[in-house]
């Protein structure tokens, strides 16, 4: 079942700390107004609290607090990084913007490594049999690549809409969310590509699945066909798109990005923690 509270967790979790990252950078552009950032701060502080939800007790089964185990490192990770994020929308919402905004982005940026090192921590404990392997390592990395994938295209949307009531808005800050989108959907394929060649040597489930003579192998084309390079192909158009100031047209790509890279990353998920296919 693709909507297992790990698969959902892991999602949510991935895009609040890439989200929460990337949006620290959106600081150095003062065409950014509150109310994106206002959007955002309880987008990720409600996404934050969900995955909560969905990776602490239900998720990782903890029983006893026993300090030093990665699995409870990742609940008190993720309970910090989500305090963070509800005293940033508390300084947002009752705090004036000309005091708030320099106080807000150094909160944001403690919540961002937070979260980021709940994603590592949840990754090795869902990954402890090969935590020091090359396939360990490369699965590592390419969560957190993921989560900034999900981060990247996820506000590069929304920026997107702020240009349909106000089309004089500088590019540079879609430029620079449409560029972090594309390096990640290139890293994201690179990656992919990497892991599959070692799951056809390695993972006889893999073979099977690749050649359709199993289940598995529909979420496994979906996420080569939809979530590696459906992605990367609209993340390109997307980026060409906005080098030509062609705004509308961008959202419109990335609306079609996000779904695509959502559900690739969710049959990722799937196939990790169900058959523990990397890729």
């Amino acid at each position: 079942m693709i909507f297992h509270p790990n698969v959902f967790g892991l999602l949510l979790l991935q895009t609040t700390a890439g989200g929460t990252f990337l949006l620290t950078f959106l600081y150095r552009y003062p065409s950014v107004n509150r109310s994106f950032y206002r959007l955002h701060g309880l987008l990720f502080l409600l996404f934050s609290g969900g995955a909560l939800f969905a990776l602490g007790p239900s998720g990782l089964r903890i029983h006893s607090f026993e300090p030093g185990h990665v699995d409870q490192m990742t609940v008190y990770l993720m309970i910090l990084g989500t305090g963070a994020l509800l005293i940033y929308n508390v300084l947002l919402n009752f705090v004036p913007w000309e005091r708030s905004r320099p106080l807000t982005r150094p909160v944001l940026n403690i919540s961002s490594v937070l979260l980021l090192g709940a994603t590592g921590t949840a990754t090795l404990f869902l990954n402890t049999s090969m935590s020091l392997s090359m396939g360990g390592s490369l699965f590592m990395a390419s969560m957190f690549i993921s989560a900034f994938l999900l981060g990247a295209v996820l506000l590069a949307m929304n920026w997107g809409h702020f240009y349909l009531t106000n089309p004089t808005l500088p590019i540079e800050p879609l430029a620079f969310l449409v560029r972090g989108l594309l390096g990640c959907a290139v890293a994201t394929a690179v990656l992919s590509g990497i892991m599959s060649v070692m799951n056809w040597q390695w993972h006889p489930g893999f073979a099977e699945g690749l050649l359709l003579e199993s289940f598995q192998g529909l979420y496994l084309w979906g996420r080569l066909l939809i979530g590696v390079i459906g992605g990367l192909v609209i993340s390109y158009l997307a980026y060409r798109t906005v080098r030509m100031h062609s705004t509308q047209a961008a959202t419109g790509l990335l609306y079609v990005a996000l779904l695509m890279i959502l559900f690739g990353e969710a049959f990722s998920r799937f196939l990790f923690l169900n058959l523990g296919i990397l890729i």
